[in-house]
């Protein structure tokens, strides 16, 4: 093969350059999301300080794959496209250019910016390319995470344009940048669809409710009062980002029961009306203490738009895996209507209750 491009096909070093980039992406949004999940620690520097590498890596062969590019006369487009797919293709192409730069910059000006100093593979430290600034560092997260979007997009529109010349189409588009012809594609499909595989075989959590707790406290008399609820139901899917609650409105427990009594009264919990109340997030975010999960929370029939922060880890104990997601949140018990009548009043049991969850779960299929 040669190592220059012919209008039939892609060139050995094109081939390369291409099939190297597109290995070393998928390792970085590999990388990426794991260096996002851990918590704080050795491993989460070493995955972040791999993750810079390779981006580095990434920047220096586009701009060798640009150069290269503009020495050789590429293959043209097949014939056979109509105005607006040779549009598509083109900028797709510019796009992925532009991303393969933006992507490694913007996140050498991050670590810049932050005061962490970019190493290749620490056989060398790169020299920052921006003074400490916190405001630019929050400014260079943002657009690091749309970049990230925006090149996932990107990436996509590619392969779903390779599939469609190969399949639909029936010409030599995607054939004239593999190496050897249909085994390669062969691989090739199988690379393309374990992303897809191992992300559908990441797990969704459930509650192992002997070694968890769900707290709360608030005010009464000037003094600071506890209580738990003794049942309840969790469901989390890091992969979809998703947290459901459930909690039994009657397990609750203050140790005292006369209290218990008026609270589970009409006048706050309801709890025979309103046997249950429900936090469902839909959304979860990284956070620089760990995570926000936003979403609805239905308490005494009231819903109502809540964020609840909490920090999450995994480990394996005994042979199995096993997450731990904990914090505390503060909510006004008025907004959803508990505390009736006389009890409306603040003066002697505070508005503000502290939520506390300190929650051990296990992948579901493992339950």
């Amino acid at each position: 093969m040669s190592i220059r491009n012919t209008r039939e096909r892609w060139g050995s070093l094109s081939q390369f350059f291409h099939w190297l980039i597109v290995a070393l992406i998928a390792i970085q949004a590999a990388l990426g999301l794991t260096g996002i999940m851990l918590p704080l620690g050795v491993q989460k520097l070493a995955v972040l300080a791999r993750h810079k590498s390779i981006g580095i890596t990434i920047l220096g062969l586009a701009a060798l794959r640009l150069l290269w590019r503009c020495l050789n006369p590429t293959p043209p487009l097949p014939s056979n496209l109509r105005p607006h797919e040779r549009f598509l293709a083109r900028f797709t192409h510019a796009a992925l250019y532009v991303l393969l730069f933006a992507m490694p910059l913007t996140g050498w000006i991050m670590s810049s910016a932050r005061g962490f100093p970019v190493s290749w593979f620490s056989l060398f430290q790169l020299p920052d390319l921006v003074p400490k600034s916190e405001t630019l560092y929050d400014a260079m997260v943002r657009t690091h995470a749309a970049l990230a979007i925006a090149l996932a997009v990107t990436v996509a529109l590619h392969i779903a344009g390779a599939i469609k010349h190969h399949f639909v189409l029936k010409d030599d588009t995607l054939r004239r940048m593999l190496p050897f012809g249909r085994p390669t594609l062969t691989v090739l499909v199988g690379v393309m669809l374990a992303p897809a595989a191992a992300h559908s075989a990441e797990p969704a959590y459930a509650l192992l409710a002997a070694q968890s707790s769900l707290t709360y406290a608030f005010s009464q008399a000037g003094a600071r009062n506890q209580g738990r609820f003794k049942s309840f139901a969790v469901s989390f899917d890091p992969r979809a980002g998703r947290l459901d609650v459930m909690i039994d409105m009657s397990s609750f427990d203050t140790g005292d029961q006369q209290r218990n009594g008026i609270l589970g009264g009409k006048d706050f919990f309801d709890a025979a009306q309103y046997p249950q109340s429900r936090f469902t997030a839909s959304r979860i975010e990284k956070t620089a203490a760990g995570y926000a999960a936003t979403g609805s929370l239905t308490l005494r029939g009231v819903t109502r738009g809540i964020t609840i922060p909490f920090t999450w880890r995994t480990a394996t104990v005994q042979g199995r895996p096993v997450g731990y997601l904990s914090g505390q949140t503060t909510l006004r018990r008025l907004d959803f209507g508990v505390g009736q009548g006389q009890w409306q009043s603040t003066d002697w049991v505070g508005n503000d209750v502290t939520v506390r969850y300190a929650l051990v779960l296990t992948p579901s299929e493992s339950k």
